[in-house]
């Protein structure tokens, strides 16, 4: 962790933010590489009443993200051919 003068709860620290704030803090995580760009997407979905089957498929897709060398051929294969669809 960073070191500051004096001790910073991280968590008093995000309840005192405001979501806009919040919001600055996700897109700061999400341009170093800390999360996937896949988060902003979820959260507008589940707040734009998307269907929990949407949900989910979103969260599997983030499951999948940076682990192509963990799939067989196969499966490498099946995903690329989907996406071609598209």
């Amino acid at each position: 962790m960073p070191y500051f003068d004096q001790q910073i709860d991280v968590d008093e620290f995000l309840y005192g933010c405001s979501k806009s704030e919040i919001q600055e803090v996700i897109d700061t995580l999400i341009e170093r590489g800390n999360l996937p760009k896949s988060v902003k997407q979820i959260n507008q979905s589940e707040n734009s009443g998307a269907s929990a089957s949407e949900i989910q498929y979103e969260e599997a897709l983030d499951k999948l993200h940076g682990k192509w060398n963990m799939l067989s051929s196969a499966e490498e294969q099946t995903i690329i051919n989907i996406s071609k669809r598209f």
